[in-house]
């Protein structure tokens, strides 16, 4: 009796702690992705495929290990001509790490580097251009075993670094030859006491290379055919010229470059800058051969069925070109700079050189494969590529599986009727339907079907940076407050305003140019901008001590307004709310309300505060609300060319992405597509002459630049996010597994039981702009097979899909780990989808969600949704509901503060309560065995 009342109470406790460790039903924590420094969600630090490199040991294979031999000349160049450079303290000490080298897709990877020298500008101290001692850095194609070729790399547009803008510079494919010396018929070879000066009768500062035309070189030679005195490099695109070669290929110069890449899509870095300490980083892009078909990195090889791959080059600069000259910032001109192309071949010799490895960005399956079609939130986008490529490879090509970014109201017009659309699973944040009377839109001519909801994402809206000043790449989180994100929406700041025009004067083009200063409400107290707000300043000191927050003065006239996209949608909306939950940014908005205490008392825009933006309900878009255009009068156009007015109005100034995957881009490589500059020969819309030009590229050391995204977005390119604060700045949280799971642990199921993060109120340490993402599939009108298939889809996404990692069918950076709970609510979906496919008449699951408008559903809450919703605000829906048709109305505010949300307890918690059931009851029928009364008992049956 005593072993079975011992192994009871042993039984019990063990099952106990158990159940504690797991965690009750319906609990929503989550682990996210493991690992000594990578951040799941901000996608920063090591991954699995990170490589370190000296440049002692640069040139690596295809299999990022040193090739035997190739390395042996920079430890020991003997006589080599070029040992000034091989011994070039700059080199000869530096390491450079690369975060990512496998499972790349159009994205960023962190460059980091040590043991290099300071990079030395030229006169002008420092903010003076990039003289030496910085990486140049670009992206080439090809697997060969040793490394690519010049012709092989995306590299020469116009110049970032400030050098001289003749044909020979560091931003050129081409340069000088050197002299011939008589005595031998060779070029004179480099000397740091006499360098050579050039064929041309350039002087030695100008660089000449004497390793140039390699001789030997396979076709195209680097000979230049036109200017026999100098050298080019062409660029070869990945497939080759043809035979014979196309027009214009090998592409020599920028305008036959410019068929393959220019300055607004190139991912060249011209000039990293190495720091004070001789550290550096920056975010590199790279580039599939759907952004750079001259590349082709991650297209299939027809001759392999496999990804092509790519190299990472980087260029060491020191202070001295290839014929020995050293520069100095004491010389005058082009002395106080570097001045070779980095492709020569002895810049080239230099280089380091890391294989890069694609994932695959299309398939393989042959035209006509069946594709299931599924559409969508763009805040799954990066999730249901990776999704999509274990998928398809799995199938087979039996079934493959499409996905398209679409507006809220392209998914619900979608899923009214899947037979005909062909479309039967949409990503949402919302039910299907619901936006129609947020943003007027009309509902879909027939009654939805009845819909299920399976979670599969939980992710986030954030706002990414990439500030990069004379110091190097910022990496500090960016703090911003409700206060300071409704003055950058709302055209507040004086560079944000189109008839802002202060240097007209300077302008070319205008025949008659007036500086114009804008509206008068502008005039008075409001800033250049957003760098210039001293809220924004106190929020963010200077990292570098000083304290006039000098990182933050940006003296351009150029908009430091966010990158915007033009949709409606809910995500958007969360941002306005969290906006309007700060009753300062609120009453700032609506009435011009002072900022906070110490801060700057800007103006609002009238035509913005007449929007009422800080009442609810929320707006779900980014309005271009500023009305008033500006006027210059006539151009002065090119001959035989028709004048016309000198114009430009908000859209024009500020115009907007396409999605977030752009905005995120544009943010990495600093193009921000505001038009600042007049052109009288430029093309206009319209296909006049005379428009506005797009600004090139920030460079490197003066680039601020930062938008709205999601967090996956933000996360693949590696920018920084932000951290949102109240106005004094004593709370913040950024993006994070922690600040995630939180807010996803304050979400309340709506009408429909989808869970919805209130950004006024997102729980304790919770990011307000967190979300969840749900599968939304109609029961009805769909084929055995398609929901087959999207059950499939969904049991993927939910499972094997959450595990964290850069291999395709892994759960990206952005993305948090699903809780359990909504990994039930997934599954259960699952379930549904597959008894409905067999002809099943069974009820929706609890943990499962179907909506329609017609009759009711239950959602994953416990929750019904019905067509009769009422707005979450209160009030007639009048105003949002069209005459004709069905009323697809919002879902109704569910009073659910003190419910808790209904799951499937599972399988395993099932057991271990029947295990302390079991073990109770042998620990309490042990005692009550051995109580004296039940003694007496048995003895007497016993008798």
């Amino acid at each position: 009796m005593s072993r079975i009342r011992w192994f009871g109470a042993l039984a019990v406790l063990a099952a106990l702690a158990t159940l504690a460790l797991i965690g009750p039903p319906g609990g929503t924590r989550a682990t996210a992705a493991t690992g000594t420094s990578f951040d799941q969600i901000t996608g920063s630090g090591a991954t699995a495929s990170t490589v370190t490199v000296s440049w002692q040991k640069g040139l690596l294979g295809t299999d990022n290990q040193p090739i035997a031999g190739a390395n042996d000349i920079r430890a020991n160049p003997g006589n080599n001509p070029l040992a000034f450079m091989y011994q070039d303290p700059d080199f000869q000490h530096l390491q450079v790490t690369v975060s990512q080298t496998q499972e790349l897709a159009h994205q960023g990877i962190t460059i980091s580097w040590s043991g290099a020298l300071p990079t030395q500008r030229a006169a002008g101290g420092a903010n003076g251009p990039i003289g030496g001692n910085y990486l140049q850095v670009m992206e080439c194609y090809g697997d060969s075993s040793s490394g690519p070729s010049p012709q092989d790399c995306e590299y020469g547009t116009q110049s970032q670094l400030g050098s001289e803008n003749g044909p020979q510079s560091t931003d050129s494919r081409q340069g000088d030859l050197c002299e011939i010396d008589p005595a031998t018929g060779q070029p004179f070879l480099p000397s740091t006491a006499s360098p050579p000066s050039s064929q041309s009768g350039d002087s030695a500062l100008w660089g000449c290379d004497s390793e140039e035309p390699v001789q030997g070189a396979s076709a195209p030679d680097t000979d230049n055919a036109d200017f026999p005195q100098e050298y080019a490099i062409p660029f070869v695109p990945a497939d080759g010229c043809g035979t014979p070669p196309a027009a214009g290929c090998p592409a020599y110069g920028v305008t036959n470059t410019n068929a393959f890449f220019n300055q607004f899509n190139t991912n060249e870095v011209e000039g990293a800058i190495t720091g004070s300490s001789g550290t550096g980083q920056l975010q590199f892009e790279t580039l599939t051969g759907i952004e750079a078909p001259g590349l082709g990195c991650g297209l299939l090889d027809p001759s392999t069925g496999q990804p092509r791959n790519c190299w990472l080059v980087i260029v060491p600069r020191g202070t001295y070109e290839p014929n020995g000259f050293q520069i100095s910032p004491n010389n005058t001109g082009v002395g106080q700079l570097l001045v070779s192309s980095p492709l020569s071949a002895s810049n080239w010799a230099m280089r380091i050189q890391v294989h890069l490895g694609y994932a695959a960005v299309q398939g393989s399956c042959p035209i006509g494969t069946k594709e299931t079609e599924t559409v969508g939130t763009q805040l799954v986008a990066r999730a249901m590529q990776s999704w999509q490529l274990a998928l398809n490879q799995t199938a087979n090509c039996h079934t493959i599986f499409g996905y398209s970014a679409t507006t809220e109201a392209e998914s619900t017009l979608q899923l009214d009727n899947p037979s005909a659309s062909g479309v039967g699973l949409a990503f949402t944040t919302i039910p299907i339907g619901s936006e129609a009377a947020r943003d007027d839109t009309p509902p879909p001519p027939n009654p939805l079907p009845p819909i299920v909801y399976a979670p599969v994402a939980v992710t986030a809206v954030g706002f990414g940076f990439n500030i990069n000043d004379t110091n190097g790449l910022y990496t500090t989180p960016v703090n911003l407050s409700p206060e300071l994100v409704a003055k950058a929406l709302t055209q507040v700041y004086q560079s944000d305003i189109p008839d802002y025009f202060p240097n007209a004067t300077s302008a070319v083009g205008i025949a008659n140019p007036v500086n114009e200063f804008g509206p008068a409400w502008l005039q008075q107290n409001n800033l250049l901008n957003i760098s210039d707000d001293e809220q924004f300043k106190r929020l963010n000191p200077d990292p570098n001590g000083g304290s006039e927050n000098a990182i933050w003065n940006n003296a351009t006239t150029a908009p430091l307004a966010p990158m915007l996209t033009e949709d409606h949608s809910a995500a958007n909306q969360q941002i306005w709310k969290w906006i309007q939950g700060d009753p300062g940014a609120s009453d700032w908005l609506n009435k011009g309300t002072k900022d906070v205490p110490n801060g700057d008392a800007l103006a609002p825009d009238p035509d913005y505060e007449a929007l009422q933006l800080g009442t609810a309900p929320a707006i779900d878009s980014f309005p271009r609300a500023y009305g008033a255009c500006l006027n210059e009068g006539p151009d002065t156009p090119p001959t035989g060319a028709q004048t016309k007015d000198v114009s430009r109005c908000s859209l024009d100034l500020l115009p907007y992405v396409s999605n977030y995957d752009q905005a995120a881009g544009n943010i990495l490589n600093g193009t921000d597509p505001v038009f600042t500059t007049w052109d009288s020969q430029a093309t206009a819309p319209d296909g006049s002459s005379g428009w506005w030009v797009v600004a090139p590229p920030q460079p490197l050391g003066a680039r601020w630049i930062w938008g709205i995204s999601g967090t996956s977005d933000l996360a693949a390119f590696g920018l920084i996010d932000a951290r949102l604060c109240n106005d004094p700045g004593t709370s913040c949280v950024g993006p994070s597994s922690a600040s995630l799971t939180a807010a996803v642990d304050s979400a309340k199921p709506d009408s429909a039981g989808l869970l919805q993060v209130n950004p006024a109120s997102p729980g304790v340490g919770g990011y307000p702009l967190t979300q969840v993402v749900y599968a939304a599939v109609p029961t009805t009108g769909q084929s055995a097979s398609a929901l087959t298939d999207y059950a499939n889809l969904i049991a993927y996404a939910a499972g094997a899909g959450q595990a964290p990692g850069a291999a395709s069918g892994n759960l990206p950076p952005g993305f948090l780990p699903l809780p359990s709970s909504l990994k039930s609510q997934a599954m259960a979906v699952v379930k549904q989808l597959q008894a409905d496919a067999k002809g099943s008449s069974s009820p929706s699951p609890a943990g499962s969600g179907t909506s329609n408008t017609s009759g009711s559903g239950t959602g994953p809450g416990g929750g019904t949704g019905t067509n009769s919703l009422t707005p979450s605000g209160g009030g007639s829906l009048s105003s949002a509901t069209p005459t004709a048709g069905p009323g697809i109305t919002p879902p109704r505010a569910q009073l659910a503060a003190a419910k808790t949300e209904r799951q499937p307890v599972g399988a395993v918690r099932w057991l271990l309560l029947a295990v302390v059931i079991a073990g109770a009851a042998c620990a309490v029928s042990g005692m009550v065995l051995r109580s004296d009364g039940v003694a007496r008992w048995l003895r007497s049956m016993r008798t």
